[in-house]
């Protein structure tokens, strides 16, 4: 996997939005493993550049994000036009939830490369731990996977496993000439974010509507005076 530059996301309101200013800086050497990782990509005992998370500066504001897309690159010093949503899909939604949920539990290299490889796992194969699917523990004598990286990513799953968050931004990356895609990414919001969903869902308007006479209701009786009162 290439880590790279992507320039992309603006504030996004009431939809998807475009970005114009998202630059990944560098890989997070404290939460993950650069070259020191084997797995198997599709049956093939494969060493990744890198597994862990990246600093990534969101119209100047840094945090660091994750790779969704274990089979397709970014690359370094490289504009992107990037669209942001939501996390819309059951295995984005889980990662959401390991976003929101573990993520400020992971902070050695071990953790960092055991949820990146969790979150391939969840992406690609829909969590199902290593031994079966495209994201599987190295098969080769000579390059096991780390043990404890997979310990790790294995209990990631586990906590993970019938959870979805639904708020995580995905940021969508395509090349600027071509509109090629390339690696998504996810990451947590900060109070310097504004996205707002693309609609509400019916179920949502029905929430809101309910909230709207609550509180409607919650001032008429407020303001309404006792009998007592009355003159």
């Amino acid at each position: 996997m290439a880590i790279g530059r992507i320039v992309a996301l603006a504030v996004v309101c009431c939809g998807l939005g475009v970005a114009n200013s998202i630059i990944v800086q560098s890989v997070d050497t404290p939460l993950g493993q650069q070259q020191t990782l084997w797995i198997n990509e599709n049956g093939t005992p494969t060493q990744l550049f890198w597994a862990g998370g990246i600093n990534v500066a969101v119209d100047g504001v840094t945090r660091v994000m994750w790779c969704i897309q274990l089979f397709v690159d970014i690359n370094l010093n490289t504009t992107y036009n990037t669209v942001v949503d939501w996390a819309n899909t059951a295995n984005e939604q889980r990662v959401g939830w390991l976003i929101k949920n573990v993520v400020g539990g992971v902070t050695t290299q071990a953790q960092g490369a055991a949820f990146q490889l969790a979150i391939w796992d969840i992406m690609e194969d829909n969590g199902d731990g290593f031994s079966a699917g495209k994201v599987r523990k190295s098969s080769s004598s000579q390059h096991p996977t780390d043990a404890t990286v997979l310990a790790l990513a294995q209990q990631y799953e586990t906590q993970s496993l019938g959870k979805l968050y639904e708020w995580e931004p995905v940021y969508h990356n395509v090349t600027v000439n071509t509109g090629t895609a390339v690696q998504n990414l996810m990451g947590p919001l900060t109070r310097d974010d504004v996205v707002m969903p693309a609609a509400p869902e019916p179920g949502d308007w029905a929430l809101m509507g309910g909230g709207l006479v609550l509180i409607v209701g919650a001032s008429y009786w407020r303001t309404r005076k006792r009998p007592d009162q009355a003159r």
